[in-house]
């Protein structure tokens, strides 16, 4: 479990995600931790079986993230359960690169927006890239 969890960096994000297992009903309101190359880790109230599949859904990035996924750890964590996935193609983790590109980005236009300096989505997009892109994918 935790040589899994190490293999790749985490990055926390506060994205929706919708969690679709193959042998139950949606999961309802699980929150996504953090996303690395590799995979996701999310929060959710149901407790899921190692090598389960699902489909992770994030829906608010353009173009819509929908990818399937292997269940690598569950920790009990108090009320509810972390769930840690890889995701099952190359292409699924360069578009989770992509996505926590995007979460980063946001995460920046709120603070400028916090520090009295709103910027609009492509400007927020153009400084975080010359600020930090280089240095993004060297995990």
């Amino acid at each position: 479990m935790d040589e899994e969890r190490r293999k790749f960096i985490r990055h926390p994000v506060d994205m929706p995600i919708k969690v679709y297992p193959r042998d139950r009903p949606p999961l309802s309101g699980p929150e996504m931790r953090d996303v690395s190359n590799g995979g996701i880790s999310f929060f959710t109230n149901v407790a899921l079986t190692k090598n389960s599949l699902l489909s992770i859904s994030i829906p608010h990035v353009a173009p819509p993230f929908e990818e399937k996924c292997v269940v690598c750890w569950c920790r009990n964590i108090g009320d509810g359960f972390e769930i840690g996935v890889r995701f099952m193609s190359q292409e699924g983790m360069f578009r989770a690169h992509m996505v926590e590109q995007v979460c980063h980005i946001r995460d920046y236009r709120l603070q400028a927006s916090r520090q009295g300096r709103p910027l609009s989505s492509d400007e927020a997009a153009r400084e975080w890239i010359s600020k930090h892109a280089e240095g993004f994918g060297r995990h």
